[in-house]
């Protein structure tokens, strides 16, 4: 198994925190694709500025869908009412901010490229998914507590739609609520 590798199954069969957890694997496959970008130090000049320019573009990524996937959480925390949303939105504002600094110091050249950043940022994806979105998770299940006779949990057709309407176009919130705050 890869440093990366590692994917949590759901602890509870909820489809809307499923899609939660395939952006998770998503992130986890852009933190791979930058440790595997840094490889091996070079004295060459030139291959450490296009190790540089290739981790910017990764880096670039991985700023933009995490934060779109951020907004998909934090979207669904205001929808349902997850009474800890402020103290969960924190915890992204932190990581944003850490791989934007990252980012502009790489990018200034005053960084060297290496492992160390995919390092953290894997620890702290994982501590934030183990901690943090768990939590999330059963609340989130808990606000479907609707069940058939098999204890699934079972969504309206309209609340799956309005939600994979809201993933597939990246709005963190339903059609029709955004800017209502």
């Amino acid at each position: 198994m890869g440093l990366f590798d590692w994917i949590r199954k759901p602890a509870l069969p909820d489809p809307i925190y499923s899609v939660m957890n395939e952006d998770h694997v998503h992130l986890y496959r852009i933190l791979g694709e930058l440790r595997q970008g840094v490889g091996k130090r070079s004295d060459d000049h030139a291959a450490r500025e296009r190790k540089r320019a290739h981790c910017l573009t990764i880096v670039d990524r991985l700023i933009a869908d995490a934060d779109a996937h951020f907004l998909r959480e934090e979207g669904l925390m205001e929808r349902y009412g997850y009474p800890a949303t402020r103290a969960h939105r924190t915890e992204h504002l932190k990581l944003q901010r850490s791989i934007q600094l990252y980012r502009a110091k790489l990018a200034a050249g005053t960084l060297p490229v290496d492992e160390d950043v995919s390092q953290y940022l894997k620890g702290w994806l994982t501590g934030h998914i183990r901690t943090t979105d768990r939590q999330l998770e059963r609340f989130l299940f808990d606000a479907h507590k609707l069940r058939d006779l098999h204890g699934q949990m079972a969504l309206s057709s309209r609340d799956m739609a309005v939600f994979n309407a809201m993933v597939a176009s990246g709005r963190s919130e339903p059609a029709g609520k955004a800017g209502r705050r």
